[in-house]
């Protein structure tokens, strides 16, 4: 295929050499992992990272041909040290001026780097990979680290939007949002971003937007750290969810006092590595969420069987076991998170309308949160009612004329 690209878009000599010399490293390595029977997280990053590589060279050829003059450069070859967590490594910290020094000469040259995403190279020179969102993190990361003025990442829609426009055809983008708004969309359901992607431009202040590569001219969505779509009369930016979710109930049975009972549960939750999605809390009880994915790969075993729509792995029964030495514990699948981006200042508005929306459906809301970053409120519904919950509140919140106070 990528020798056929070349010559659809007329790229020889020494271009098109480079590229045939690492499909032929490409080939070699994978005749090695078939030799072996064996395929390493080292060695599946390797392999992954020549796609990258390869379409960064024809990028550039292109570019030149086109009369521009461009440079392909490796992730590495710019500054980018990541961590030896192959398949989900992190920039290390030293990447920042390493990338300052090498980026911004090749730019003040006159030379446009096309420089490849999602790859980088621990401190021991191994190709590594940096998982979900790994190019939109790349990108943050150069422009954050370089100082540009904005970074863009494209996508196939005209930015972050009101809804899943597959759930609620009459959503519509939304102009700006804050960081702490998009990184709880995107970890509450929304996949235009990964929640890491934009922590770069966040920590140097550089203002991240999502534009749409089959509509150049739609603004997008400008993400910056106080660019808020929500306000006095618009009381929702976005609305979003997430299937797949496991409810927790945890009671607790002995005497230990607030602080002794949230100290043994958050400890058991650390023990057995398992991250909390949505929290509620009383002195002596705690309603959470598990996000299901989450214990996929750890190993199944035959416990928890007549619990449908529960994840039956041992880190989830080894957590049952700890906090049932104090406390009565319950776990139920076939839940749903439905997250809206708010105003917090209308907050008693916002649950007044969701929980009134919520009973003209007769959809029951079996637990309700407000997140510690001020901008979401998250509600846990049945999962067959998500998406009925997620129209009716986009119905009610962008499809007629905003009112704070309407919570009708």
């Amino acid at each position: 295929l990528h020798v056929e690209t070349l010559d659809a878009l007329s790229i020889s000599g020494t271009e098109a050499s480079e590229v045939v010399e690492l499909l032929d490293k490409c080939e070699r390595t994978l005749e090695g992992v078939a030799l072996l029977g064996e395929l390493s997280p080292r060695t599946r990053d390797l392999v992954v990272s020549y796609g990258e590589r390869l379409s960064g060279r024809v990028v550039a050829a292109t570019l030149r041909r086109q009369g521009v003059r461009a440079k392909q450069l490796e992730a590495w070859d710019v500054g980018v040290v990541t961590t030896d967590e192959f398949g989900e490594a992190t920039p290390l910290d030293q990447s920042w001026e390493g990338i300052a020094a090498s980026l911004l000469p090749v730019m003040e040259e006159g030379t446009v780097p096309v420089v490849t995403g999602f790859i980088g190279k621990d401190l021991q020179g191994r190709v590594t990979t940096l998982g979900r969102g790994g190019s939109d993190l790349t990108a943050s990361l150069l422009g954050a680290a370089a100082g540009f003025d904005e970074v863009q990442v494209w996508k196939d829609v005209d930015g972050i939007l009101t809804a899943d426009p597959r759930i609620c055809p009459a959503a519509a983008p939304v102009a700006r949002v804050t960081f702490d708004e998009a990184a709880e969309l995107a970890y509450f359901g929304a996949q235009v971003l990964h929640p890491l992607a934009m922590q770069p431009c966040r920590r140097a202040g550089v203002p991240f937007r999502v534009k749409n590569s089959y509509n150049p001219a739609a603004e997008g969505t400008l993400i910056s750290a106080d660019g808020s779509a929500c306000s006095e009369t618009r009381l929702v930016s976005a609305i979003t969810s997430k299937n797949g979710v496991q409810l927790v109930d945890i009671e607790s049975t002995r005497m230990l006092g607030a602080y002794g009972f949230l100290a043994r549960v958050f400890a058991a939750f650390d023990r057995w590595r398992i991250s909390i999605d949505v929290i509620a809390s009383s002195e002596v009880s705690v309603s959470l969420t598990l996000n299901k994915n989450q214990l996929l790969e750890r190993r199944s075993i035959s416990a928890l069987e007549q619990s449908p729509g529960v994840e039956r792995s041992e880190a989830l029964v080894g957590l049952m076991a700890d906090l049932e030495q104090v406390a009565n514990v319950r776990v139920s699948g076939g839940h749903s998170i439905v997250t809206l981006i708010a105003n917090v200042g209308c907050s008693s508005a916002v649950v007044s309308a969701v929980c009134a929306a919520m009973d003209r459906l007769g959809i029951p809301v079996q637990m309700i949160s407000q997140g510690a970053s001020k901008v979401n409120i998250s509600i846990v519904v049945p999962e067959e009612r998500a998406v009925e919950a997620v129209q009716e509140l986009h119905r009610h919140f962008f499809e007629q004329p905003p009112d704070c106070a309407g919570a009708s």
